[in-house]
């Protein structure tokens, strides 16, 4: 047992592979460790070409990182003076520092949030993984186990890692764990948004299947933020809630979580609010396509060229895979509308000032080209001229 431990502290070790680092381990204070996302994903054989690096140091963090980014030129940053933690970033790499908690590595440990987090890769001259908490037994069973219910409270975002790891991972909670997410939801309330972001982010970004999507129905962790969301109409649909691949689409995995309302709250981009805004809108309109005007399936492909993989999702068969054929071919005028002639020649042409007249005169074009109503540049100035003359104010 021990020949197998000391074999697998040695591969993490080689897969980790500090002489890549952009610091030297000599350069750490004796006692220090690694520990956190870089080890479990380096046990998982995860690992990123650049993993951000999480230590564990005996002496005072920000005091010895903020030497240490002078040593290398690294650009050093404060995260939290009051918990003695730093940041350096440099060429690619996040270095975290953080002072021990407690009197030793296990006492630190075992304020973590999972076990899968409470692994150490110990840094001394023979580098030894120390598991006082069966994470390893965790990550070999694709689970996700809480230390206890207070270090979860410690700091409440951790009830949404919870989650964001099982995404990421494809990993189960196990039900005490997720008995703890469930019974303090309403912590989350007292994080700070842009924080809350950062999960959502990385959860959307994340792999889903229809297991993961049933746990989140579940715990309801975003319900503060995502009121009168899809959650209460499209989502009780089986045909969608089904749907694997509609969980691979950020952005609708971004509107199942979020409501327009929760995606402003958490301070999303305008740009970001806008796509949401617009695949919600017309999804909830996917019963009806077949009644859409030609104006309204005109603006739906306006709206929703960028996104139209996502909407695309919610069709039924029958109609998905025709959709999805005509939006990878990008000469389709419907489905990738753009003007048929530029605005400088139409006001050359027709002497006309910039102004939403000329606005909606392009987009009159824009759609008879959809359509197919005419083909050449000179078919398009002459119905240019016919809407002109029947709608100009200027007359």
């Amino acid at each position: 047992m021990i020949i197998q431990h000391t074999l697998l502290s040695n591969d993490l070790f080689g897969d980790l592979n500090p002489k890549d680092w952009p610091i030297s381990i000599a350069d750490l204070p004796p006692g220090s460790a690694l520990v956190g996302g870089s080890v479990r994903d380096g046990l998982l054989k995860k690992l990123s070409p650049k993993p951000d690096l999480d230590f564990v140091i005996p002496v005072n963090a920000i005091e010895f990182s903020e030497n240490l980014s002078k040593k290398i030129h690294a650009t050093f940053i404060k995260l939290d003076e009051k918990r003695d933690i730093a940041r350096l970033v440099i060429n690619g790499w996040t270095l975290d520092f953080a002072r021990q908690v407690g009197e030793n590595l296990k006492d630190d440990l075992l304020r973590r949030d999972f076990r899968i987090n409470a692994i150490a890769l110990k840094l001394r001259e023979k580098p030894e993984i120390f598991d006082p908490m069966g994470g390893m037994d965790d990550l070999k069973n694709n689970k996700i186990v809480a230390i206890s219910e207070k270090n979860l409270l410690d700091d409440p975002l951790r009830l949404l890692r919870g989650f964001r790891l099982m995404c990421e991972l494809d990993f189960e909670l196990e039900q005490k764990t997720k008995r703890f997410l469930k019974n303090n939801v309403e912590k989350l309330n007292n994080v700070a948004p842009e924080r809350i972001k950062m999960e959502v982010l990385k959860i959307a970004h994340s792999k889903w299947n229809s297991s993961v999507w049933q746990t989140y129905s579940e715990l309801q962790l975003l319900k503060r933020w995502n009121d009168d969301n899809l959650n209460d109409r499209e989502l009780k649909r089986k045909d969608i809630a089904s749907n694997n691949s509609l969980f691979g689409s950020f952005l609708a995995k971004l509107i199942f979580l979020l409501s327009d309302e929760g995606l402003s709250r958490l301070m999303f981009s305008k740009n970001e609010i806008k796509r949401c805004k617009n695949l919600r809108f017309w999804v909830h309109k996917i019963n009806h396509l077949d009644d859409l005007s030609e104006d309204e399936r005109f603006q739906l492909h306006i709206d929703l060229e960028q996104d139209l993989p996502s909407f695309i999702l919610f069709l039924q068969e029958r109609d998905s895979n025709s959709w999805l054929k005509r939006w990878k071919d990008p000469s389709d005028p419907l489905f990738h509308p753009s003007p048929p002639v530029n605005g400088h020649l139409l006001q050359k042409v027709f002497q006309l000032p910039p102004g939403p007249f000329l606005g909606e005169l392009i987009r009159y074009l824009s759609k008879e080209k959809a359509y197919g109503r005419f083909f050449t540049d000179a078919e398009a100035l002459e119905v240019a001229r016919k809407w002109t003359l029947e709608n100009s104010p200027f007359l």
